[in-house]
C-alpha cells in the first residue's frame, strides 16, 4: 500500500491541492492513493519533493517515516 494518502493529508491538502500542485487532474491523485494505476515518474518525483521523504517511502516501499 502506498502513502500518498496519508502524506498528503499530513500536509493538510485535498486531492485536489495535490493534483493542482503537481499539474495533474484530481482523479489522478485518486487513483494513485487507491492503487488502480501508478504515478508516472516525474509525479512521483514531484511528491517525493512536496513531501520531503523518498520516491519509496511515498510508495509504500520502505518503513522509513517522512
Amino acid at each position: 500500500m502506498n502513502n500518498i494518502k496519508r502524506l498528503r493529508e499530513a500536509m493538510g491538502l485535498t486531492q485536489t491541492g495535490l493534483a493542482d500542485r503537481l499539474g495533474v487532474k484530481p482523479p489522478a491523485v485518486f487513483k494513485w492513493e487507491n492503487e488502480i494505476s501508478p504515478p508516472k515518474y516525474e509525479n512521483l518525483l514531484a511528491m517525493s519533493k512536496l513531501f520531503g521523504c523518498s520516491m519509496d517511502h511515498v510508495m509504500g516501499q520502505d518503513t522509513a517515516s517522512a
